[in-house]
């Protein structure tokens, strides 16, 4: 974090967030009868990228609820886990098409999103999903979103890879970093190998995408729990090609590696909209508008925007984004066209969730 922050430092962004961030609720008798609540902790399974540590802590001291994080990579996994745990956990986030299988499946509840100030600050379109309604209520709380693309190094890679059977060149053994996503693996590799529709492959179409995750596996490297640890990879040059989010290239340059450029497959690609919901067994539900009515105020989500790279939903967030000199890399992002996070192939559950992770397990798992 510490490079993070000085870079947002000398942006006057980071005192813009943190002390923006407390601006908003230090003033007035409300604030100070947060600040005397004993705290409570609420278990979070997400990913790296929906926190800070520092935004973690500010939140505590300001809600008297501490956010406590275990880490998922594939969405099917979480709702595995939410689904064995009970009230393990309070908050889950959760990708699309994900969200209302949650619901559906009795395992989280939807809520009155304006009852939640800060929803306020959202794009009107990420109010109004319509696969997120749940009569006059919402299923998650908007958050993120992006395409899954390739980047790679011009360096290594002197041909742009704008197919993803490209990929499969034997020069990139052991030089591609992805992560250990299943489902999403799989529904990529049906854009690859022609499938219809990646999240409901015919049986024929599961075995043509398997067939494709079998060649590209020499050249995958250990698959990747979060994709910070894409990033890593392409940034101390032990991957030469990364499969990942948008904003990856600005990543890798902060972190200190080299330029990495951004190819579009052919094929086409999928995408998500991620959310945090509400779990249902949790004995904490009470808490889950004031927390995330603190973590989700512009200030923070600008400062994630510019840790983590792919757009989010908070339209405050852009402006300030635009008002400390981050609008160019705001808008080459497409931050400010939320739009276009609907006209991607949007993550959901596989039509046969077991023969996907069968599928890419008998292939990466041995």
């Amino acid at each position: 974090m510490s490079m993070t922050e000085g870079r947002l430092s000398r942006a006057g962004l980071l005192k813009a967030g943190a002390a923006g961030a407390l601006g908003l609720y230090a003033a007035g008798p409300a604030a100070a009868a947060a600040l005397r609540f004993e705290s409570t902790t609420l278990n979070l399974l997400t990913w790296s990228d929906h926190y800070a540590n520092d935004q973690l802590k500010a939140v505590s001291k300001l809600s008297g609820l501490q956010g406590r994080p275990t880490l998922f990579s594939d969405n099917a996994d979480a709702y595995l886990k939410i689904k064995q745990t009970g009230s393990q956990f309070d908050i889950v986030s959760g990708d699309a098409l994900w969200v209302p299988k949650y619901l559906k499946d009795g395992l989280t509840e939807s809520f009155d999103l304006s009852s939640l100030p800060v929803s306020k600050q959202l794009y009107s379109l990420a109010r109004e999903f319509p696969f997120w309604k749940d009569g006059s209520n919402y299923m998650g709380y908007p958050f993120s979103w992006s395409t899954v693309q390739i980047y790679y190094n011009p360096k290594y890679v002197t041909t742009k890879p704008d197919s993803w059977h490209a990929l499969l060149d034997k020069k990139y053994a052991g030089k591609i970093s992805l992560e250990n996503i299943p489902t999403d693996m799989m529904a990529i590799a049906a854009r690859a190998t022609g499938g219809k529709k990646p999240y409901a492959m015919t049986k024929g179409e599961i075995s043509r995408a398997k067939a494709y995750l079998k060649a590209l596996k020499p050249n995958v490297q250990k698959l990747a729990s979060q994709n910070n640890e894409v990033i890593r990879a392409l940034a101390d040059g032990s991957a030469w090609i990364g499969v990942t989010n948008l904003g990856s290239d600005d990543r890798v340059k902060d972190a200190g590696g080299p330029t990495v450029l951004r190819a579009y497959p052919k094929e086409g690609t999928i995408g998500f909209i991620d959310s945090e919901q509400i779990v249902k067994a949790s004995k904490n539900k009470s808490s889950f508008e004031k927390f995330e009515n603190t973590m989700q105020q512009a200030p923070w989500i600008a400062k994630n925007f510019l840790t983590n790279g792919r757009p989010l939903f908070n339209e405050k967030a852009y402006k300030i984004l635009v008002n400390t000199g981050h609008g160019d890399r705001a808008r080459r992002l497409s931050y400010n066209k939320p739009e276009n996070a609907l006209k991607m192939t949007i993550k959901g559950p596989a039509g046969d969730e077991q023969a996907y992770v069968d599928a890419f397990n008998e292939v990466f798992g041995a």
